[in-house]
C-alpha cells in the first residue's frame, strides 16, 4: 500500500512536469542489428521490429504512436515484437484503451507478438490490455510458445508472462517446442536472460530500463529498474556451457514516473537474422 501511495505522488508529480518538457519520441533513433543462427541460407534475412516501452497515457500517446508505427511499417518486416508496458497504468488511463484497437490494427507484418510488462500487470487490469491486443490481432506470448515459417524455414516464437509480477515460467513457454529451430524468446524484464541463457533460446528480446531514461557520461546510468539492472541497453551475448544466447534490450519509446529522457534515446530497432 505504502508503494503504492509512493508511486501515485511520483507519477502526480511526474505529470505536471509534462507540458514543461520536449517529447522524447522527436528524438525517435532507429536503431539495426544483423545476426546470424538461422538454420537456412535466405535470399533476404527475416526481419524482425523491436519495440518496448510506450508507456500510452503518460507521456507517449495517440500521435505518438501514429507516428512510431509509420516507421514501423516502412522497415517491412515479417515480425513486431513488443516487450511489455505499452500502458502505463491503465487504472488512471483517461482515454478508452479501445480506440488504440484500429491504430495498433495498421502494423503492417505476418506476425505480431506482445508480452506482458509490470506497469501492464500494474492495475491488475490485463483483461482490458489482453482485449486490445486480441481485437488488434496481436498475439499474446503468455507463457507460450507456437512456430511460425519464414521461406520454409520453422521459427520458435516464445514469451514468458511478466517476471516482477508473475514469476514467468521458461519450461511453459518453451512446451510446444517439439523439434529444433531458432527460438526466440520475448521477455520484458533483460536481467532474467542469466535463466533463460541455460534453456534452448537463441534470442531474447526485452525492454523495462529504457536504457537507464538517464544516461550520463561516465556515470552511465544511475538509477536502474529491478531486473534491468545489469542489461539494460543494447545487444548482449551470454554464454552457458557450450550454448550462446544472445540478448537484446532496447531503450523503448516512452517514460514513465518523470517524462524526461537524457543520453536514452527512445528507439525502433530492426534487427536481421540469417544463416
Amino acid at each position: 500500500m505504502l508503494k503504492q501511495l509512493m508511486y501515485a505522488f511520483i507519477d502526480h508529480f511526474g505529470e505536471r512536469l509534462i507540458p514543461l518538457m520536449p517529447n522524447p519520441v522527436n528524438q525517435l533513433k532507429l536503431s539495426h542489428i544483423k545476426l546470424k543462427g538461422l538454420h537456412k541460407k535466405h535470399e533476404r534475412p527475416l526481419r524482425i521490429v523491436h519495440l518496448s516501452d510506450m508507456h500510452i497515457g503518460f507521456q507517449f500517446d495517440y500521435e505518438d504512436l501514429i507516428h512510431v508505427i509509420k516507421q514501423v511499417n516502412q522497415q517491412k518486416p515479417d515480425i513486431v515484437c513488443i516487450t511489455g508496458d505499452v500502458f502505463d497504468n491503465l487504472d488512471r488511463f483517461k482515454e478508452n484503451s479501445d480506440r488504440y484497437i484500429p491504430l495498433f490494427k495498421t502494423i503492417q507484418a505476418r506476425h505480431k507478438f506482445f508480452v506482458y510488462g509490470n506497469h501492464d500487470q500494474r492495475a491488475h487490469r490485463t483483461h482490458d490490455l489482453e482485449r486490445v491486443m486480441q481485437h488488434a490481432e496481436i498475439e499474446i506470448l503468455n507463457n507460450y510458445g507456437k512456430y511460425i515459417t519464414y521461406d520454409n524455414e520453422s521459427i520458435y516464437m516464445c514469451g514468458t508472462d511478466d517476471i516482477i509480477n508473475s514469476g514467468g515460467n521458461i519450461d511453459q513457454m518453451l512446451y510446444n517446442k517439439t523439434h529444433d529451430a531458432y527460438t526466440i524468446a520475448l521477455i520484458h524484464e533483460p536481467d532474467f536472460a542469466r535463466f533463460t541463457k541455460r534453456f534452448d533460446v537463441d534470442l531474447q528480446l526485452s525492454g523495462h530500463s529504457h536504457g537507464g531514461q538517464i544516461a550520463l557520461p561516465i556515470l552511465g546510468a544511475p538509477v536502474r529498474p529491478m531486473l534491468g539492472r545489469k542489461y539494460y541497453r543494447g545487444l548482449y551475448t551470454l554464454k552457458y556451457r557450450q550454448h550462446k544466447m544472445q540478448l537484446h534490450t532496447s531503450t523503448g519509446l516512452g517514460t514513465t514516473h518523470f517524462p524526461v529522457r537524457i543520453g536514452a534515446r527512445p528507439e525502433i530497432t530492426l534487427i536481421e537474422i540469417n544463416k
